[in-house]
């Protein structure tokens, strides 16, 4: 399926060219996103979203879409949320991310929620990660941090809590 999503999300070559090339996937992961623009570092977080998500339908709901939808979901779902910010900040895309505040919104039940946050500490050249798992009720799953050494984007910070979270 993924081989079929990423195809289908435009993004098979990009891919492709990193997995002949590295042997791990978080390799892949952060290679992508600091070498590649922010458009599509995002279409690619999106398109590594859907297919978890898709993993999860399956796991916990029985559900499953083929590679190709997934891949075709991927691709509006970044042009809508791209579309969506150039419409907040009235056509003009800015180069950081915004602060805001936001309540916390639980998943469905039977369903948990991994929220990831990055911070960056010039003083000492380190990136700090960290995530939370909660279920529907909010309640406490897990958690964790880690540091680490040099400087990130926000995407390539966020990009390493959750993949501490999914290990």
């Amino acid at each position: 399926d993924s081989v079929e999503a990423r195809i289908a999300a435009g993004l098979d070559l990009i891919i492709t060219s990193r997995v002949r090339h590295m042997s791990k996937t978080d390799e892949v992961l952060l290679d992508i996103c600091k070498k590649e623009d922010k458009d599509v570092a995002g279409q690619f977080a999106m398109l590594v979203w859907s297919l978890w998500n898709n993993r999860n339908n399956k796991v916990w709901n029985g559900e499953h879409e083929g590679g190709r939808q997934l891949g075709m979901k991927a691709h509006q779902l970044w042009h809508d949320w791209k579309l969506a910010q150039n419409i907040q900040q009235q056509g003009a895309y800015s180069d950081e991310q915004q602060q805001h505040l936001t309540q916390w919104q639980q998943p469905p039940i039977g369903w948990y929620k991994c929220n990831a946050d990055a911070g960056f500490h010039s003083d000492s050249n380190k990136t700090s990660a960290g995530w939370i798992l909660r279920d529907h009720t909010g309640q406490f799953v897990t958690a964790g941090t880690s540091w680490n050494q040099g400087k990130c984007s926000i995407i390539e910070g966020e990009a390493i809590a959750l993949l501490e979270a999914i290990k």
